[in-house]
C-alpha cells in the first residue's frame, strides 16, 4: 500500500475515532458537572497533571523507539524489531511499577496542591485509583509504538473507540443513577486495561515473529543516546502541557482550575482532533527518511505547513468567535471566564498547529539532541513566567506564560530544522509566516465582531448561523489571499487528482 493511501486510512480513521470521542466527552462532562460539580472536577484535573509529572519516568523511550523501529521495518529486518520492543517491553514494565510507588509516596503531598479543598478518604481514594489507570496505561502498551511505526495506527484507533463507547456509556449511567464518582474513574481504569489488552492480542497475529527475548544491552545503549535527549523535550512538553493547572490551582484556587477545564477540554480535544489527522504523517515522513527519499523535502514541508494552517484558520477561528455561548449552553454562563482568556487559548492552539510541522522533522531526522538545548530553554521560560505572571494576572497571566514559551519553541525549532535540515535561509518561512498569523488575528477579530451583530433571537439558529459563516468567509479570504502560491497549488492538484480517479 502506498504511502498516501496509508496516510489516508490512518488520518481519517484517526478523525473519526476522535470525533466520536469528543462526541461522548462533552457529553460526560456536562452530565460529570450537572451531578458531581465543579469542585470533583478541579480536584479530577489537578490530579491528572500530578500524574503527567510522574510520566515523566518514561523519559521518552517511546519516541526514541519509534524512531530506532524506521530502518529496520523498511528493511523487513525482524531480529531487530523483536529487540528492540523486548527492549521497551522491560522499560514500561519498570515505568508502571514506579508510578504505583511513586503515587504512594505522593499520597502526604496532597494537601500542598489542593488548596479551598477539604482533604478527606473520598480526595485520596480518588488520587489511588487515578495512580492505578495512569500504571496500568503502560502494562501491554508497548506494541502501540510498534504499530506507529509500521504506519497501522488506524487498528489502535478502532480498538480505542470501541471501548471508548461502552466505557462512555456506562459511565454516564453511573453518574445520572449514583452519583459515584469512585466507580466513574473505575470504569476509566477498566477501559484502559481493556484496550491494551486487546491490541496486544491484535499485534501478536499480526507480527507472529514477535517473542520473548533477553534483554539486550546494546540495543538498549543506542536507544538510550537518543533518550538522554528526548527527556528534555518530554519535560518541556510536560511543563508546557500540565503545569498550568498545578500553577493556578496552587496560586489562585483549585475551583479555578474547574473552571478552566470547561475551556482546555475544547482546546484539547481540539488538539487531538489535529494529532489524530496529522500524527499518521509522522511515520510516513520517518519512513521517507529511512528510505533516503528526500525529494523536495522543503516543499513538502511548506505545503504541510500551510495545510496545518489553513486547518488552524477553519477550526481555531469558529472556536475563538463561539466558544462563550458553547460554554454557556455546555455547562451554564456561570463558568464563563472572560475573552482575554478565549484569545489566549485560541493564540496557543494556533502556534501549535503552525508549528507542528517542525516538531515532527526534528523527530524523524533524529534531531534529538538539537532539540535538547531548545526543550530547556522553552521550559525555563514557560514555568517561570507562568508563576510570575499568575502573580500578577491570575489565570490570564498562566496562560501568557504559556504563549511565551510556545513562541520560544516555534523560533529555535525553525532555526533548526532550516540549518540542519534543510540547509537553507529561514528568512522566506518567516516572511510567510507572519502573512499567515496577521491574516488569522484580523479576520477572527472581524468575525468575532460580525457574529456579534447577528440578531437571531434562537440561540441554535444564531450559532449555526456564526459556525457557517467563520467557515464560508474564512475558506474564501484564504483563497483569495493564497490561492496563487505554490502551496495552494500544489494541494488543488492533488485533489484534481484524487477526485479524476474516483
Amino acid at each position: 500500500m502506498d504511502r498516501k493511501t496509508l496516510a489516508l486510512r490512518n488520518s481519517s480513521i484517526g478523525l473519526a475515532s476522535q470525533i466520536v470521542a469528543i462526541v461522548f466527552q462533552f457529553i460526560t462532562r456536562s452530565i460529570f458537572v450537572k451531578y458531581l460539580g465543579v469542585e470533583l472536577l478541579g480536584i479530577s484535573s489537578t490530579f491528572s497533571s500530578v500524574l503527567n509529572t510522574l510520566s515523566l519516568a518514561e523519559l521518552g523511550f517511546q519516541s526514541a523507539i519509534i524512531y530506532s523501529l524506521y530502518k529496520p521495518l523498511a528493511n523487513n529486518d525482524h531480529e531487530s524489531i523483536n529487540k528492540i520492543i523486548g527492549v521497551l517491553k522491560i522499560i514500561y514494565r519498570c515505568v508502571g511499577i514506579f508510578f504505583i510507588v511513586a503515587g504512594v509516596i505522593c499520597l502526604p503531598l496532597l494537601k500542598y496542591i489542593l488548596t479551598e479543598v477539604e482533604i478527606n478518604r473520598t480526595v485520596y481514594i480518588i488520587f489511588i485509583i487515578q495512580v492505578a489507570n495512569s500504571a496500568s496505561s503502560y502494562f501491554l502498551a508497548y506494541k502501540r509504538s510498534l504499530l506507529f511505526a509500521d504506519r497501522r495506527e488506524f487498528i489502535t484507533k478502532i480498538v480505542d473507540t470501541v471501548i471508548n463507547v461502552i466505557i462512555n456509556i456506562l459511565k454516564i449511567i453511573v453518574v445520572i443513577k449514583t452519583s459515584d464518582y469512585v466507580i466513574y474513574i473505575t470504569l476509566t481504569t477498566i477501559q484502559t486495561i481493556a484496550s491494551n489488552l486487546i491490541i496486544h492480542i491484535v499485534c501478536g497475529r499480526i507480527y507472529p515473529f514477535l517473542k520473548r527475548t533477553p534483554f539486550d544491552i546494546q540495543i538498549f545503549k543506542s536507544i538510550w543516546n537518543n533518550v538522554k535527549n528526548l527527556f528534555l523535550g518530554k519535560l518541556a512538553f510536560y511543563i508546557y502541557s500540565s503545569t498550568d493547572n498545578i500553577v493556578v490551582s496552587a496560586l489562585v484556587s483549585t475551583v479555578s482550575v474547574g473552571f478552566m477545564v470547561n475551556y482546555t477540554t475544547v482546546i484539547a480535544n481540539l488538539k487531538t482532533l489535529a494529532n489524530s489527522i496529522f500524527n499518521p504523517i509522522t511515520p510516513i515522513i520517518g519512513n521517507m527518511v529511512a528510505s533516503d527519499d528526500k525529494a523536495d523535502t522543503e516543499k513538502i514541508f511548506q505545503v504541510y505547513t500551510y495545510v496545518r494552517y489553513v486547518l488552524s484558520f477553519v477550526i481555531i477561528t469558529p472556536t475563538i468567535v463561539l466558544i462563550q455561548d458553547f460554554i454557556s449552553v455546555w455547562v451554564g454562563s456561570k463558568y464563563l471566564l472572560s475573552n482575554l482568556i478565549v484569545w489566549l487559548y485560541g493564540l496557543d492552539l494556533y502556534i501549535f498547529f503552525v508549528h507542528g510541522p517542525l516538531c515532527d522533522y526534528i523527530n524523524t531526522n533524529g534531531l534529538f539532541k538539537d532539540d535538547r538545548n531548545i526543550s530547556v530553554v522553552g521550559a525555563i521560560c514557560n514555568i517561570v513566567s507562568s508563576i510570575i505572571l499568575a502573580k500578577i494576572c491570575g489565570i490570564s497571566g498562566v496562560l501568557l506564560g504559556t504563549i511565551i514559551s510556545q513562541s520560544v519553541f516555534w523560533i529555535l525549532r525553525s532555526r533548526t530544522v532550516y540549518k540542519k535540515v534543510f540547509k537553507s535561509n529561514l528568512t522566506s518561512y518567516w516572511l510567510r509566516n507572519l502573512q499567515y498569523a496577521a491574516l488569522f488575528i484580523v479576520m477572527t477579530a472581524l468575525l468575532g465582531k460580525m457574529y456579534s451583530l447577528i440578531s437571531i433571537s434562537n440561540f441554535l439558529v444564531r450559532f449555526m448561523c456564526g459556525g457557517i459563516m467563520c467557515e464560508i468567509i474564512s475558506i474564501v479570504v484564504l483563497q483569495i489571499v493564497f490561492g496563487r502560491t505554490m502551496e495552494n497549488v500544489y494541494l488543488k492538484n492533488i485533489v484534481t487528482k484524487k477526485v479524476l480517479k474516483t
